[in-house]
C-alpha cells in the first residue's frame, strides 16, 4: 500500500519548532503559496517525495514522520498554569505545548507496543453534579483506593495503578501540568519536571481531578479540580482534627502541616481559609507575611521533601532500552524522531537505570 502524506503533522511540527510557513518555505526552497497548499492538505495527490525530503529537512525531522497515519489531538482540556490563569500562557507557548504533547502521544502508541497496561486500581468517571460535587467524589477515589487516614504517601504510585501515566516533562513556564486523554491511550498527565516537590503534588492531583470529573471543558472545572485536590490530599475532616485546639496559623505550624501532608505551607494556609478554619485577619496577616519572605514564589528549601518520581513510563523505556537493547538511532527509527529530539524529549530518564545508552 502507497504511503500517504499527512499534512496534519506538518502543522504539527511546524509548531512544534515554533517556525512561521514562510521560514520553513524558504528553507525548503520552496514558495509560500505551494507550502501552504501541502500543509493545508490542498494538493489532490500531495506533495512529491523531493518535496516532502525538502520540508523534512527544513524542520530537522525525519521524512518517515510525515507518513505516519496518526491523528491528532485537540488542546488540552485543562492547562494547568502555576497562578491558574490561563491568560498567563500565551498563545505561541500553548501552541507549541499542544504541539509537543501530541508528538508524545505518537511516541507513546509505539513505546505500549511493547506493553501492556493492566490496572490494579479502578479510575471511576463521576459527573461533577451527580457525584455530589468535588469535594465529594475526592473521598469516593479515597475509599476507591483504600487510602488510609492523613496524608498519601505517594499520589504518583496511586495514580500509576489506577492506569493513568505519570510523564515528567520541560513545559512551558508558568505551566505546571496538563491533562491528554485520547481514545488509544491510557490518560496521560504531563507534569513540568522543574517545579518544587509540594506544586507538582498539587499539580498532579488538580488534574487527577480532570481526569475523573470532566470529559468536556466548563468555566466551573478549574474550580472543581482545585476543590477535589483541596479534598483528597487534605481532607477536611483530619484536617480540623488537626487544627482543634488552635487560635490561628503561624508559619512554624504551617511548616509541620506541610511535612506531614507533604503539600506546600500556601496550599495549606488557602486550605484553612477556605473552610473558614482561620479568620481573614488571621489569613491575611499570614499571607503577608509568606509574601514578605518571598515564599509565595519558591518556599524554602529545608522544608521540601522528596518529589515522587513516576515508574510506569521509565518502564517502558527500560523495556526498549534494557531488555530489547535499543539505542538511541534505534529508538528514534522505532517513533520517527530523530535523535536530538529523544535526548530533549525524555532527558529527565536518559542514562538512567541503563536507559538507551547508546552503542
Amino acid at each position: 500500500m502507497t504511503e500517504k502524506f499527512n499534512h496534519a503533522l506538518l502543522l504539527l511540527a511546524r509548531q512544534y519548532r515554533g517556525e512561521s510557513q514562510g521560514s520553513v518555505a524558504r528553507k525548503a526552497g520552496l514558495d509560500q503559496g505551494y507550502y501552504s497548499r501541502i500543509e493545508n492538505g490542498l494538493l489532490p495527490d500531495g506533495p512529491s517525495a523531493e518535496n516532502v525530503d525538502k520540508v523534512a529537512s527544513a524542520l530537522d525531522f525525519p521524512t518517515a514522520y510525515f507518513y505516519l497515519e496518526d491523528g491528532l489531538a485537540g488542546l488540552p482540556l485543562s492547562v494547568h498554569p502555576m497562578n491558574r490563569r490561563k491568560a498567563s500562557v500565551g498563545v505561541t507557548a500553548l501552541k507549541q505545548v499542544h504541539s509537543e504533547l501530541n508528538i508524545r502521544l505518537i511516541h507513546l502508541r509505539r513505546y505500549l507496543r511493547a506493553a501492556d497496561i493492566h490496572p490494579e486500581l479502578p479510575l471511576p468517571h463521576i459527573d461533577v453534579y451527580e457525584g455530589g460535587g468535588p469535594a465529594e467524589i475526592a473521598q469516593t477515589v479515597r475509599r476507591a483506593w483504600s487510602v488510609p487516614e492523613g496524608p498519601i504517601v505517594n499520589l504518583t504510585d496511586y495514580c500509576e495503578r489506577a492506569g493513568i501515566l505519570v510523564i515528567w516533562c520541560d513545559l512551558e513556564k508558568g505551566i505546571d501540568g496538563v491533562t491528554m486523554k485520547v481514545r488509544d491511550l491510557p490518560p496521560c498527565i504531563f507534569l513540568n519536571r522543574n517545579v518544587p516537590p509540594d506544586r507538582m503534588r498539587a499539580s498532579l492531583a488538580h488534574e487527577l481531578g480532570h481526569v475523573i470529573m470532566h470529559s468536556i471543558p466548563t468555566d466551573t472545572m478549574e474550580d472543581e479540580a482545585n476543590a477535589f485536590a483541596s479534598e483528597l490530599m487534605v481532607p477536611e475532616r483530619q484536617f480540623r482534627r488537626q487544627f482543634a485546639g488552635r487560635s490561628g496559623v503561624t508559619l512554624e505550624w504551617l511548616a509541620r502541616q506541610k511535612a506531614y501532608w507533604k503539600m506546600s505551607m500556601a496550599f495549606l494556609l488557602y486550605r484553612a481559609g477556605a473552610l473558614d478554619m482561620v479568620t481573614k485577619h488571621q489569613s491575611e496577616y499570614a499571607w503577608k507575611r509568606i509574601s514578605s519572605l518571598g515564599w509565595r514564589t519558591r518556599e524554602p528549601h529545608e522544608t521540601d521533601f522528596p518529589y515522587e518520581e513516576p515508574t510506569a513510563f521509565p518502564e517502558l523505556l527500560r523495556i526498549h532500552g534494557d531488555l530489547l537493547g535499543y539505542d538511541l538511532q534505534t529508538i528514534g527509527e522505532l517513533i520517527a524522531s530523530n535523535v536530538s529530539d529523544v535526548q530533549k524529549l525524555y532527558r529527565p530518564y536518559l542514562n538512567r537505570q541503563g536507559l538507551y545508552a547508546v552503542k
